[in-house]
């Protein structure tokens, strides 16, 4: 009877790939580029380069 057994094996996985970490953005950079983005038009507009 042992003969009609089917023996299985276990593939073999590779290892997983560490999952790459980002570098984490402060939470305070999203505001500190729209205060710049804010002064950049406001001296182009006392500049008068947006026709005012």
């Amino acid at each position: 009877m042992s003969d009609n057994v089917v023996k299985f094996r276990r593939i073999d996985k590779k290892p997983d790939k560490p999952p790459r970490k980002k570098p984490e953005t402060p939470a305070w950079l999203p505001f500190a580029l729209l205060i710049a983005v804010a002064l950049v038009i406001y001296g182009l507009q006392r500049a008068g380069v947006f026709g005012g």
